[in-house]
C-alpha cells in the first residue's frame, strides 16, 4: 500500500470514527434537553407548591418547573407577597439574602407564588387615572400578572397554549391593559413611540428565543399549580376566579 494510500485510509478511518461518534451524541438523550429527566426530577424537587398533575405530561411539568423556578425566577416578578418579595419580610429566615443559622432550603411562599402583584411604577411616557395612576405625562404603572390557573384550570388569565405562544413569542397582549393614547383613549395608556400592542417590562424577547416544547412546558407547569384568587386587589388583572 503506499504512502497515498495509507493516508487515505486512515482518513476514513477517522472520518467513520467521528461520524459514529456523533452519532452516540445525537440519539443521546442527554443532548435533547426536552427529554433530560435531570431536569425535570430538579423541577419536580423544587416546586414550591403542591402539583396538579391530572391529565398532565409529567415531563413537561417537571422541566416547567425547571425553567420557571431554576432558570427565569418567574415568581421574582409575580409574586403576590404584600411585602412586594418572594423573599417575605426582611426578618423572614425565608430570605436566603439574610444570615440566619440550620436554614432550610429556599422556596417561595406558596400563598403568594406567581400571584402577581409586582409594582413596577411607570414605565414610558403616556397618560394615566384610576388605580394606575402614575402622573401627568407619565406612562401607567405596569402591575405583573395572576400566573396562576383560573376556575377553566388554563394559567395566566385563562390563555388556551396557542394564546400563552403568541405571548411568549409576540408579546402579544390580549388583555389590552395599556394600550396606545388617541381618539376615546386617554387614561392608562401609552404614548409613541412605546408599543401599547406589546407587554412592556415582561421579558418577552428573551423568552422567544425558546422552543415551543419549553414554552409548552412553563405552560403546562402554570396549570398545575394553585389558584390564587386576589379577590380584593384594585388590579383587574390580578383578580381571579378559583375552584371551589
Amino acid at each position: 500500500m503506499t504512502f497515498e494510500h495509507l493516508s487515505k485510509a486512515t482518513v476514513a478511518v477517522a472520518v467513520a470514527g467521528l461520524i459514529a461518534l456523533c452519532g452516540m451524541f445525537i440519539n443521546s438523550p442527554r443532548v435533547h434537553a426536552d427529554n433530560d429527566q435531570d431536569l425535570v426530577a430538579i423541577g419536580f424537587n423544587i416546586a414550591p407548591v403542591k402539583l396538579n398533575l391530572t391529565g398532565k405530561d409529567p415531563n413537561l411539568v417537571g422541566l416547567g418547573s425547571f425553567i420557571v423556578n431554576a432558570q427565569a425566577d418567574c415568581n421574582g416578578c409575580h409574586t403576590a407577597s404584600p411585602t412586594g418579595s418572594e423573599y417575605g419580610t426582611t426578618s423572614s429566615s425565608n430570605n436566603p439574602y439574610l444570615l440566619f443559622p440550620n436554614r432550610p432550603p429556599w422556596k417561595a411562599q406558596a400563598q403568594y407564588y406567581l400571584g402577581g402583584g409586582q409594582n413596577f411604577g411607570p414605565a414610558g411616557p403616556g397618560v394615566s387615572s384610576g388605580p394606575y395612576a402614575a402622573g401627568p405625562g407619565n406612562g401607567p404603572l405596569i402591575i405583573t400578572r395572576n400566573l396562576t390557573p383560573d376556575i377553566t384550570g388554563l394559567p395566566e388569565g385563562g390563555h388556551t397554549l396557542a394564546q400563552f405562544l403568541t405571548i411568549m413569542q409576540t408579546g402579544h397582549d390580549y388583555d389590552k391593559l395599556h394600550p396606545n393614547c388617541g381618539g376615546t383613549v386617554t387614561t392608562n395608556c401609552y404614548n409613541a413611540p412605546v408599543n401599547g400592542a406589546v407587554l412592556q417590562v415582561m421579558p418577552w424577547p428573551a423568552f422567544s428565543n425558546m422552543t415551543p416544547y419549553q414554552l409548552t412546558a412553563i405552560w403546562t407547569y402554570l396549570s398545575a399549580i394553585p389558584c390564587i384568587a386576589n379577590t380584593g386587589s384594585p388590579y383587574q388583572n390580578l383578580i381571579n376566579v378559583c375552584p371551589n
